[in-house]
């Protein structure tokens, strides 16, 4: 699996790699148990989203790409088959021509046709059946099983477009299903502005937040960016995990294959917080096993770089590392990740 820094993981990972040639490896304090246990950490914090008070069910009404049959009726009964509502909202009513539908009800429909058609017969009452509702369909994209367009089944919520979606993107690993999405960044666009919901709360099937989706909502799923933990060094896979609340540095280093042969088990370094005010920790694997200390509890952010066992083997990563840090952040980025991914210079 590719590791993909983050612009900001790459300015945290030389800041790392600095610490290492400034001599400073006894100096750094062991991790806090868990993160807020530091008074200088501060956790990535978000402003809910408040809901929807009123969000009531409507009747089904005509969107453009819908097909419908007509029942006229007058002196005889005579049925129109096939006909679609054009993407101005028109639908092509013979005799009638083209009449606006888009947007109305089935009956406020019904009406307004049958308005343009007693032109010509005073009597006729029509009655529109939907024979194709092509044009009641929603758009999901993003970190979801499978990415389209759904057709809006009467009386779908949030929770059921992502279910009919695949549900939110995962990964399985060794008997681990790892979420891939972002659920409460995500986003369901309505008439151009998203509605303040929480997709997350919305699953849980909580009104204020699971609304009825209506023709042409876009929901978008990011995939996780805000809480990845990135585990590089001498792992024997190399990746960036999303971030689970609670996962540990045992843990995401399982996650990660575990520590090689020429792994420092007690020298592991924890970089977090932002590039400018970044807080980096002296970990050792081993101390967690055999219980000199607790297993520390990752922060969403976390970089974790395990050392080598031979300052040999570091001067030459230095040197191959050099000239990649030194033409800026994204150039760092993708030769850091070049690194990484091909097991090292």
């Amino acid at each position: 699996m590719n590791a993909h820094l983050p612009h900001n993981a790459a300015v945290l990972f030389a800041t790392v790699i600095l610490s290492f040639s400034t001599g400073c490896i006894g100096s750094l304090p062991t991790p806090p148990t868990t993160p807020d246990a530091n008074a200088g950490f501060r956790p990535m914090e978000s402003t809910p989203a408040p809901g929807v008070d009123a969000d009531e069910p409507r009747p089904m009404a005509l969107h453009p790409g819908d097909v419908v049959s007509l029942r006229m009726q007058a002196a005889d009964v005579e049925t129109i088959e096939g006909l679609s509502v054009d993407e101005r909202g028109m639908l092509h009513v013979p005799l009638a021509g083209d009449v606006q539908v888009a947007g109305l009800p089935l009956v406020e429909a019904e009406e307004r046709i049958e308005q343009g058609m007693r032109r010509f017969i005073s009597t006729v009452r029509v009655t529109i059946v939907m024979s194709d509702p092509a044009g009641h369909v929603a758009s999901v994209i993003g970190a979801v099983g499978e990415q389209g367009r759904v057709v809006i089944a009467p009386g779908m919520r949030v929770a059921d477009l992502l279910a009919a979606a695949g549900g939110p993107a995962s990964t399985s690993d060794g008997g681990t299903t790892t979420l891939l999405a972002d659920l409460q960044s995500a986003r369901l666009v309505r008439g151009g502005e998203a509605m303040p919901i929480d997709v997350a709360i919305a699953i849980t099937g909580d009104p204020r937040h699971n609304v009825y989706v209506r023709p042409g909502d876009y929901l978008y799923v990011p995939p996780q960016l805000r809480g990845l933990i990135s585990v590089l060094g001498e792992v024997n896979g190399a990746r960036v995990l999303p971030f689970q609340p609670g996962i540990r540095l045992s843990q995401a280093l399982a996650m990660a294959g575990g520590i090689t042969r020429d792994a420092n088990g007690g020298d592991i370094r924890i970089v977090r917080g932002g590039p400018d005010e970044a807080m980096i920790y002296r970990a050792g694997i081993d101390h967690v096993v055999s219980g000199h200390y607790a297993d520390p509890v990752l922060a969403p952010g976390d970089i974790v770089y395990v050392g080598s066992s031979g300052m040999a083997d570091f001067r030459d990563f230095m040197t191959a590392i050099s000239p990649i840090l030194s033409v800026g952040t994204t150039g760092a980025a993708i030769g850091v990740t070049a690194i990484v991914t091909s097991g090292g210079p």
